[in-house]
């Protein structure tokens, strides 16, 4: 299938000029408003409840994975893989290594359009992988989005790589090619992370702190796994959400607004009710916000202003009950798809917060975009 293509340069003009009219046409939007469609034709707490908490990757794999060449690019990127046994409840997470070195990393951000209209953001990067890896100034775990996969972070994984960093991309549970039948929004998903975390130092990939960067999803884990794991030294947390139970019902307004505002309150309460009872968790284990009063180490939080999934006010309250020095940026043109795949702005401040509250090595010489 021939598909059109028009880049967007992340180095030139940023989120703000790249030129999506309507965002909403992106794979991962068109996927979750055919979701909440399905809601509506039948018991639509029970319908929502269950797809809240079944795997996703039983759902819909991403594209990064399903696309065999893709994924098959990303392999070539790694300097090692495997599969880590994790639970309960018993899953299995895919874990891959970007090991520091000169990538050559170019990168920008293409909108790509089938014939048909439908149209997503991909990330465009040329790489020379480099002969032999440099020492790394310490370890960064990368945790993705929901409906994500780890691929879909390699973008961070090679310039953080350029900066000095090793960096281990995983696959949450039920998510890209990770297994576990359900998820947990944090109720489980900190334990994994604590156990990848010994992983690591088993195989002598990480000393005794780790810095995370995180994608919505992702750095809410991130946030609730440094609230647990005092091993966790410095986090950066794009587009978090507060409070679990909360981003469900704000995500599906967020994504679907027609469709979403055919379903009740009531009915949403009860979707969050049930989706609880059947991932056999409480809600609490992803309450965010509470959690921060258990994270002692500074954060840098990034959200965009435009962000209509997760309002920046999340990463607002956050903040306000982060420990000092942490800093949230408040970037004006971004919403939540965009985010996370530019790095012009954001990747300097990125580089120099785990420099400053991480790096055990002297940096990197002649990192850069």
């Amino acid at each position: 299938m021939r598909r059109n293509s028009k880049r967007c340069s992340d180095e030139q003009g940023g989120a703000g000029h790249c030129p999506l009219k309507d965002r909403r046409t992106l794979n991962f939007g068109r996927l979750l408003l055919a979701g909440i469609a399905l809601f509506l034709s039948g018991c639509v707490s029970s319908i929502l409840a269950t797809r809240a908490v079944t795997a996703p990757n039983q759902q819909r794999m991403p594209r990064a994975v399903a696309d065999v060449q893709y994924a098959r690019r990303f392999d070539s990127f790694a300097s090692q893989s495997w599969r880590l046994r994790v639970g309960p409840p018993p899953a299995e997470l895919s874990v891959a290594v970007v090991e520091p070195g000169n990538y050559r990393f170019k990168y920008s951000i293409a909108l790509k359009e089938a014939p048909n209209g439908w149209k997503w953001l991909e990330p465009i990067f040329d790489v020379t992988l480099p002969r032999e890896p440099r020492p790394a100034k310490g370890t960064l775990l990368l945790l993705h989005g929901y409906m994500d996969a780890k691929e879909n972070m390699m973008h961070w994984a090679l310039c953080m790589a350029e900066a000095g960093w090793r960096c281990v991309l995983v696959d949450l549970r039920g998510h890209g090619r990770s297994t576990g039948d359900i998820i947990g929004f944090g109720a489980f998903e900190v334990q994994d992370l604590s156990q990848v975390i010994d992983d690591l130092q088993k195989r002598g990939l990480a000393g005794e702190k780790i810095g995370v960067i995180g994608v919505s999803y992702g750095a809410s884990m991130g946030l609730l796994l440094a609230a647990q794991d005092k091993r966790v030294g410095a986090v950066v947390a794009l587009e978090p959400f507060s409070n679990a139970a909360k981003a469900l019902v704000e995500f599906a307004h967020g994504v679907a607004p027609r469709q979403a505002a055919e379903i009740s309150a009531p009915e949403f309460a009860a979707a969050v009710e049930k989706a609880a009872r059947k991932g056999r968790f409480s809600w609490s284990s992803g309450d965010v916000l509470a959690a921060m009063d258990h994270v002692a180490i500074p954060v840098l939080f990034f959200h965009g202003a435009r962000d209509t999934w997760l309002s920046p006010d999340n990463s607002r309250s956050l903040y306000a009950r982060a420990h000092q020095p942490s800093r949230l940026v408040i970037l004006p043109d971004d919403e939540h798809v965009m985010l996370s795949m530019r790095l012009g702005e954001i990747v300097p401040e990125v580089r120099g917060w785990f420099d400053r509250y991480l790096a055990v090595a002297p940096a990197a010489d002649g990192a850069g975009l």
